[in-house]
């Protein structure tokens, strides 16, 4: 397709996002971004023959564990912007990837980052890196000017401000909530003098799968500029997040 392409460096992708893609101040909304950086990696590592069905005829499949973004600003409705993407490096078990926002002059919008790991379907065990069954993923040194894809955590109980039961339409491919989901939950979930600020970084966990009998317990606070919110069900902590604002 004509806007997605590789450079010979990197895997690129333009977009123009549209009116569903905004919110009520035409700002492009958070889960928006993130979700097309979740569709770049994919893209990559298909036209690169990693695909999918590739994958999980090895009896393996990856699984995204945390993102984190830096807005240096927030894009608005109708506005172009290009996604360019790179896998940077492996640690421990993990596979971290980068991606930078730009709009068409090379201006930097948003900055992103992003750790999978790869599982074994049949031991539903997280594999060591060196287990990937296709060689020849080159690596970068240069990283994204994002925040570090760090644990997000509270030592005190979260007061709970409300249930979201999981519907169909949350749903992905693999038949549990999309990874775009949980950020878009959180942000229906942040008091109305939040919503209205400006998110400056974003950094969230997917700790646990979640289907569709699932109903999550929002737990959240507010500190300061920062916004923490929690989805638990069955005692177990699906996902954690944390907003700061500008």
């Amino acid at each position: 397709m004509a806007d997605r392409w590789f450079d010979g460096t990197y895997y690129k992708r333009e977009i123009t996002p549209n009116y569903m893609d905004c919110n009520t101040e035409r700002r492009v909304f958070l889960h928006y971004i993130l979700g097309i950086f979740s569709e770049i990696a994919g893209d990559e590592s298909q036209a690169k023959g990693r695909t999918h069905e590739v994958l999980v005829n090895q009896g393996r499949v990856f699984l995204i564990t945390r993102m984190s973004i830096r807005l240096h600003r927030t894009p608005c409705v109708n506005e172009t912007l290009i996604f360019r993407t790179w896998f940077r490096k492996t640690e421990g078990r993990f596979f971290l990837r980068d991606c930078d926002v730009t709009s068409p002059e090379g201006e930097l919008i948003a900055s992103v980052s992003g750790t999978w790991v790869l599982i074994d379907l049949a031991e539903h065990r997280v594999l060591d890196t060196s287990e990937h069954p296709l060689s020849g993923l080159k690596s970068f040194s240069e990283a994204a000017d994002s925040p570090e894809c760090r644990k997000v955590f509270s030592e005190e109980t979260l007061p709970v401000i409300g249930t979201r039961p999981v519907y169909y339409t949350d749903l992905d491919c693999n038949c549990h909530l999309n990874n775009t989901a949980y950020s878009r939950i959180a942000t229906d979930f942040l008091p109305p003098e939040y919503q209205s600020r400006e998110v400056r970084d974003f950094v969230i966990n997917f700790n646990k799968e979640t289907k569709l009998e699932d109903t999550l317990e929002i737990r959240g606070e507010g500190r300061r500029d920062s916004f923490l919110i929690q989805g638990i069900a069955g005692n177990v902590q699906h996902f954690a997040c944390e907003f700061t604002f500008s």
